[in-house]
């Protein structure tokens, strides 16, 4: 779709709205010929599936490639679909597969050499988390940077508790969602949500321990203007010579 077509077709999309439209309603229109409702299928499922493939992959990009296919999977086999589960379901087990997929790929073309490395780029990253930096003690720490924080953290967990973690606790999804979307038992699914926070609770304390350690540091132009106010009240009461 080039030129005027891609126009055309952003409009129509804009001046459709399809938040109404339930998952059946989208699927029969996507197989009737409507691009757009096909558009909003992928919209409403977007961050969903990104976390999935996200949280199996470990790299946005990677991500990324695998919800692109998954997508074009999907279109390909919509009429397929028979609504045995919820389309979400449907599609997140698409994108399930297609990562793993990429990870089985990946491991063929990997050298033996490669395979042995013990993997320190990622540690290394968390080693450095405070020293490389080097940020004025008095420094409030963003949200930004504790949201970095916490995806560091989130990424260092093994791939199966990533996943886990990310779809219950960051998307919400019920257990019998995950299990259903990952192929597991329900009871599989809650004992790694566990070991995820579990583990997470002891990298964050480590993470956070230097920070907590130069909280309310009185450093710096505070520390200065309270000494000099503090001799301005001695003065004041006769206590100091001037």
């Amino acid at each position: 779709m080039k030129g005027q077509n891609v126009s055309t077709h952003r409009a129509e999309v804009r001046a459709v709205s399809f938040d109404d439209v339930p998952d059946g309603g989208l699927i029969e229109l996507t197989l009737n010929g409507e691009t757009a409702a096909f558009e909003a299928i992928m919209r409403r499922n977007n961050r969903r599936l990104f976390r999935i493939a996200r949280g199996i992959l470990g790299v946005d990009a990677d991500a990324e490639d695998a919800l692109q296919e998954s997508y074009v999977n999907a279109y390909l086999n919509l009429s397929r679909f028979e609504g045995r589960s919820r389309l979400s379901t449907w599609l997140s087990r698409m994108v399930v597969n297609e990562a793993l997929g990429q990870i089985r790929r990946r491991k063929r073309i990997v050298t033996a050499s490669l395979d042995e490395r013990p993997g320190r780029l990622e540690q290394d990253k968390v080693v450095n988390l405070y020293g490389d930096e080097n940020p004025r003690p008095d420094e409030h720490v963003s949200r930004d940077q504790l949201r970095k924080m916490i995806e560091n953290a989130v990424d260092q967990l093994p791939e199966a508790f990533r996943t886990v973690f990310l779809l219950r606790e960051v998307e919400g999804m019920t257990v019998s969602e995950i299990a259903e979307t990952l192929d597991v038992p329900e009871a599989t699914v809650k004992t790694r949500n566990f070991r995820a926070r579990k583990l997470l609770r002891m990298d964050m304390d480590q993470r956070l321990e230097p920070a907590v350690r130069e909280a309310f540091l009185f450093l710096g132009e505070r520390c200065d203007r309270v000494v000099a106010r503090v001799f301005e009240r001695l003065q004041e009461v006769g206590a100091m010579r001037t």
